[in-house]
């Protein structure tokens, strides 16, 4: 299953703690983490593959914040890519896009990048019986 992850957002909602160039997702707001980092922890154990959708500025704070998770997230075994876009057009081309860059038999699970989930036993045993369904 791919797990694309929407990273996108122009930093305004969570003013003065988010902005432009450090969005909320990215922000470490959870012991050391980011709504991001943890996004992609509780994916990972999930999911075979990461695409990463975000706008070109935000790229490196994606990239960093994988890199800083090496030992919660095995690089070796997940395969991460990346979508960048040159102008947001909000969530439902971000997704088409994404999708026409993966194998048509591709299962897609598709999540925001700043969302907490607090029980993640009951989001695994969710997301499951929605892949078995797929």
């Amino acid at each position: 299953m791919t797990n694309i992850i929407l990273c996108g957002g122009s930093g305004t909602r969570l003013w003065p703690i988010s902005r432009t160039l450090m969005p909320k997702q990215f922000v470490k707001l959870f012991d050391d983490n980011s709504l991001f980092q943890l996004t992609a922890q509780r994916n990972a154990k999930l999911c075979r593959k990461m695409f990463i959708v975000s706008n070109q500025e935000q790229y490196f704070l994606a990239y960093d914040q994988l890199e800083e998770m090496q030992k919660c997230i095995d690089h070796r075994s997940l395969n991460i890519n990346y979508l960048l876009e040159p102008v947001g057009r909000n969530t439902a081309p971000a997704i088409a896009l994404a999708c026409m860059a993966l194998d048509l038999e591709d299962t897609v699970l598709v999540t925001p990048s700043d969302h907490l989930i607090k029980d993640e036993e009951a989001y695994e045993r969710a997301v499951l019986r929605a892949t078995t369904l797929a």
